[in-house]
């Protein structure tokens, strides 16, 4: 009966521990690829996002990658390729002002990155049914207006403008 009862109280423990929240930021944890597919006019990134979704309706699906577009221009970069270089991300440890966290879980739940894409390249949009589940892996090219954005984060002092070097 003891056993029993230290199994039951073990079990229900490591139930509860592997159920607590731990606070994340939900705007740096986040899987999807970023792939550069060349350079746009000035101030612009021409990129292919890939993600998966539980849906095929284009609104959402859409959203999500738009979203995913910014979020690694942001936190990430852009990753060399297609004739492109590297691009670094906008904010990073040396750029970050305080509160920049709060400030971008709030662009990012208003949907202000919306603003930040120029165009979505509909003959590129791909959708491929996952085998053995109820996801589908969906790419898309989008062209981001990077000059804008951090423009608009410079100014909502998210990051630190370019001449704090100087």
């Amino acid at each position: 009966m003891k056993r029993l009862l230290l199994y039951l109280s073990l079990t229900v423990s490591m139930f509860l521990v592997s159920c607590s929240s731990s606070k994340k930021m939900t705007t740096t944890v986040k899987e999807y690829n970023v792939e550069t597919m060349g350079v746009g006019v000035d101030g612009t990134y021409l990129v292919r996002v890939t993600d998966y979704f539980r849906t095929t309706d284009e609104r959402i699906y859409l959203d999500g990658l738009k979203k995913d577009a910014v979020h690694g221009v942001i936190y990430s970069g852009i990753p060399a390729g297609n004739g492109s270089i590297k691009q670094p991300a906008l904010l990073n440890k040396d750029t970050s002002l305080e509160g920049a966290e709060e400030a971008l879980n709030n662009f990012f739940e208003q949907k202000l990155y919306n603003n930040f894409i120029n165009s979505v390249v509909n003959s590129s949009k791909k959708v491929v049914k996952i085998q053995g589940s109820k996801d589908y892996k969906i790419s898309v090219i989008l062209s981001v207006n990077k000059d804008e954005l951090r423009k608009y984060l410079i100014d909502n002092k998210i990051i630190k403008p370019l001449d704090y070097l100087f």
